[in-house]
C-alpha cells in the first residue's frame, strides 16, 4: 500500500514537472509570436529617439539574439535557481518584485479560504434543514446568483454599493489586515454557492447509511447523528473539490485585486502586459501556473487517500 502511494505521488510530481514545462514553453511561444517585439518596447519607453541599433542592442542584452531553444533553457536553468531576470519596467530583480507582491495574493486566497470553508458548512447545513421547505427554493436561486455571478463583478459592486452609495468603507488609503476581507469575501462566493449544495447532498446520503440506522437503534438523537458522523463524512467528501478551487481563487484574485488596489500579483501582471515586461510575465504565468498544479495535485492525492480509507472501512464492516 505505501509503495502504491508512494509511485502514485511520484507520478504526480512529474506530471507537475512536465505541466510547468509545458505551460512556461507556451509562454515563450506566445511572447515571440506577438506582433509587438519587447525590445522596441523597451526602447520607445525609455528612449525619446528610436534607432534600429538601440533596438539591436536592446535584442542582444535581453537574449533575444538567440534561438528560442537557448533562450528557453537558459531560463529554465536561471528559473531554479529563482532568477528570473530583470525586470523591463522597473529595473529590479524580477522575483524580487514577486517576494513582496505575492504575499497579498496569498493572504487573500487564505482569507477567502477560511470565508469559504466556515460559508460551506453553514449554508450546507441550512439547506440540509431547509431542502423540504419553501425557503429551501429561494436558497437555490441564491446559489444559481452566485455560481453565475463572477467574482470581479460583485467585487465592482461590492465598492459602488458600501463605498460609493452608503460610504460605509473608502476605496483607498486601507493598510490593515481589513483591506483583504473584501476581495476574499467576493472571491468565497463562488465557491460558497457551489459546495453547499455538495455538503447537504452528502449530509443527505449519509443520513441513509446503515451506519446512521444502527445508530438510530441504539437510540442516539438525529442531531447526534448529524454532527458527529454525517456532517465529519460529508465534509471530507468535499475537501478534494475544496483543494481545486483554491487553485482557481489564485487565478481569480489576479482580477479582485486589482479592483480593489491592491498591489498583488495581479497589478504585477497589467503592468507587465501593458508595458511587455516579458521577463516579468514568464515568471508570473509559471507562479500562476505551480500554485493550480500543486492544489489539483493534492486534491487527487487527498482523493486516493480517503477512497483508500473508505475501501478499508467497507472491508472490515463486511
Amino acid at each position: 500500500m505505501k509503495n502504491d502511494m508512494l509511485q502514485y505521488v511520484l507520478k504526480k510530481a512529474a506530471e507537475i514537472i512536465l505541466t510547468l514545462l509545458i505551460v512556461t514553453l507556451l509562454s515563450f511561444l506566445l511572447m515571440r509570436l506577438s506582433p509587438i517585439d519587447p525590445a522596441t518596447a523597451y526602447v520607445k519607453r525609455n528612449t525619446p529617439i528610436v534607432t534600429e541599433e538601440q533596438i539591436q542592442a536592446a535584442r542582444v542584452q535581453m537574449g533575444l539574439d538567440q534561438p528560442l531553444p537557448v533562450q528557453y533553457g537558459k531560463w529554465v536553468k536561471n528559473a531554479l535557481h529563482l532568477d528570473f531576470g530583470i525586470s523591463l519596467g522597473s529595473g529590479y530583480p524580477v522575483w524580487e518584485e514577486i517576494s513582496e507582491a505575492l504575499p497579498i495574493t496569498l493572504t487573500i486566497v487564505f482569507l477567502a479560504a477560511v470565508i469559504m470553508g466556515l460559508g460551506i458548512i453553514a449554508f450546507g447545513c441550512l439547506n440540509f434543514f431547509l431542502r423540504n421547505h419553501a425557503a429551501g427554493y429561494l436558497l437555490i436561486c441564491l446559489y444559481i446568483a452566485g455560481i453565475s455571478i463572477p467574482p470581479f463583478y460583485l467585487a465592482s459592486l461590492y465598492i459602488d454599493v458600501f463605498a460609493l452609495k452608503l460610504d460605509w468603507i473608502t476605496v483607498a488609503g486601507n493598510t490593515g489586515f481589513s483591506r483583504y476581507f473584501p476581495p476574499a469575501l467576493c472571491l468565497s462566493v463562488l465557491g460558497i454557492a457551489l459546495y453547499s449544495q455538495l455538503l447537504s447532498k452528502g449530509m443527505e446520503r449519509e443520513m441513509n447509511e446503515d451506519y446512521a440506522f444502527y445508530a438510530r437503534c441504539r437510540g442516539l438523537s438525529e442531531s447526534r447523528i448529524l454532527l458527529r458522523h454525517a456532517l465529519p463524512h460529508a465534509i471530507a467528501a468535499v475537501i478534494p473539490s475544496f483543494l481545486q478551487m483554491l487553485g482557481l481563487f489564485m487565478a481569480g484574485a489576479v482580477i479582485v485585486e486589482s479592483v480593489f488596489s491592491l498591489p498583488g500579483i495581479g497589478h504585477l501582471i497589467i503592468n507587465s502586459v501593458i508595458e511587455r515586461d516579458s521577463p516579468m510575465i514568464h515568471a508570473e504565468v509559471l507562479i500562476l501556473a505551480l500554485s493550480f498544479v500543486i492544489f489539483n495535485v493534492l486534491s487527487d492525492i487527498l482523493q486516493r487517500c480517503l477512497q483508500g480509507d473508505k475501501g478499508e472501512q467497507e472491508g472490515g464492516c463486511v
